[in-house]
């Protein structure tokens, strides 16, 4: 009886050899488990607050492996990951300043509106040691007779002196009792044209006949949204009613600064080229600046910022600019860092200007990042742990909930007013230890040769052509076998 060709054990062989290349490619580590990420910082939570946040520090952020940070995770006592969503960090805005004018009343014949005021002849005079400014209307000027009666019909503010932008104003002011009075604000630089600026109603309720109604009604505060008032008049009017006011108070500050980046040093990679400094970033967070200080003294070198992700990539321009170090006057200047606009690049190459000398030795760098913040749900009991860095070549998938889900009753920038929960990176556990030398960011060489990318995926081809050898190479030998018994099977016969 003739035994039938097993074919089955090359499919197998092969079947396994391509499932274990495409389980070693794919093979991502867990992103549910706090063991799995590359440094594990404990965080202690504010007391009493369900809702918080936390500031991601520098040493999460040179570990990240995902540019959108999908790779960064907080989890609670029990292991699990709590409610989170990724945020910015407002700007820090510069203390505010008063500035306090005095009112020159507007006069004007009693029977003329508001709109009487565009057109009129303005007269200021000083009577008894105050400025008075006297408005005439066409019919005044020219026609003579008994004198009209007149009355306040706004007033003049000089602010002409005011150096910073002006983001409120506060009118000091008496109003007429239960009757809405609509300021309106104007300003000019020679009192003849205006430009609006804000308007306001404000409400003062008869306290005889409402002894618990409020002071006032309105917004007292007038939102000039940061109006440059240098070299400018502001004029202040209120229609008919019989209003007082005396002065207002200015609410000044420079422009809103810029946030306050998180800033990582980096360890001075060898450096092969005087022209040419090219090095690896060991992580996929964006760059929003590079810090670039030539050693030595009186050193200024143009230089040009390349980046790009792998070795087949070619090299994109980033930024060009002049780094230099000098002394002037006994003091040391160093030039400010490079705006790099927030790119994920994994090889950065600075390029001297050829006409230079380059670089004697290799400059110091430093890496700066937007700074971010998770708001997060503290559910669970503690202690609660900040973990980053996602190793494989599989990216995490986001776990950041909207702000509006997370936050009941959202409103914009509402996330800044919540407790902070403090990162202690002084305990940080970090998977293989910490940089040498305590440098944050370790340099790295760049890729050379073939990338990592490519290396696998011309593994994965090796071992699958191999895997197809090896079934042909079985299927040619059993092919053989049952050749020589078919063979064979008429002389057993005989």
């Amino acid at each position: 009886m003739k035994k039938p060709v097993a074919l089955n054990l090359p499919l197998v062989l092969a079947a396994a050899a391509l499932s274990l290349c495409t389980g070693v490619a794919q093979a991502a580590a867990d992103a549910n488990s706090p063991a799995a990420y590359a440094i594990r910082v404990p965080v202690t939570l504010a007391a009493d607050a369900p809702l918080q946040r936390v500031i991601l520090p520098a040493e999460v952020l040179v570990r990240l492996q995902s540019p959108g940070y999908a790779d960064v995770r907080l989890f609670n006592g029990a292991g699990q990951p709590v409610p989170m969503a990724l945020a910015g960090v407002a700007a820090a805005s510069a203390p505010e300043e008063s500035v306090t004018l005095p009112a020159y009343p507007i006069l004007g014949a009693a029977s003329t509106g508001t709109a009487g005021l565009e057109g009129l002849s303005l007269r200021i005079e000083e009577r008894q040691g105050q400025r008075v400014v006297q408005i005439d209307t066409a019919a005044t000027t020219t026609t003579a007779g008994p004198a009209t009666p007149q009355a306040v019909r706004g007033a003049l503010l000089d602010a002409r002196n005011v150096q910073l932008p002006v983001a409120r104003m506060a009118l000091d002011v008496d109003l007429p009792a239960g009757q809405p009075v609509t300021f309106r604000v104007q300003a000019s630089k020679d009192l003849k044209h205006w430009q609006p600026l804000a308007e306001t109603v404000l409400y003062r309720a008869d306290a005889a006949a409402a002894p618990t109604a409020p002071g006032r009604l309105g917004n007292e505060q007038i939102d000039l949204q940061r109006a440059d008032l240098k070299g400018h008049y502001l004029r202040v009017t209120w229609g008919d009613a019989a209003v007082t006011l005396r002065g207002a108070t200015l609410a000044t500050s420079s422009k809103t600064g810029p946030r306050e980046r998180v800033s990582a040093s980096m360890a001075a990679p060898a450096l092969a080229n005087p022209r040419q400094l090219v090095f690896a970033l060991p992580f996929a967070t964006p760059v929003a600046a590079l810090s670039i200080t030539p050693p030595g003294s009186n050193v200024l070198i143009p230089v040009r910022v390349l980046g790009r992700n792998h070795r087949e990539q070619p090299w994109s321009p980033l930024a060009s600019t002049v780094v230099y170090k000098m002394a002037t006057g006994g003091k040391e200047q160093a030039s400010g860092p490079v705006e790099l606009g927030g790119v994920s690049v994994r090889e950065i190459k600075i390029e001297a200007d050829p006409k230079t000398p380059g670089f004697a030795a290799a400059p110091a760098l430093a890496l700066q990042f937007e700074p971010a913040q998770l708001v997060f749900l503290a559910s669970g009991q503690g202690p609660f742990t900040l973990a980053a860095g996602l190793p494989g070549p599989t990216a995490a998938a986001s776990a950041f909930l909207p702000l509006a889900s997370l936050v009941p009753g959202y409103q914009p920038a509402h996330e800044n007013t919540l407790p902070v929960a403090l990162a202690d990176v002084a305990r940080a556990d970090i998977t293989g230890g910490k940089p040498a030398d305590g440098a944050l960011v370790p340099a790295a060489v760049a890729s050379g040769g073939i990338s990592t990318r490519s290396a696998v995926l011309w593994g994965v081809l090796l071992v699958g052509v191999a895997a197809l050898g090896l079934m042909a190479w079985l299927l040619l030998r059993q092919t053989k076998q049952a050749g020589h018994q078919a063979l064979a099977a008429p002389t057993d016969a005989a």
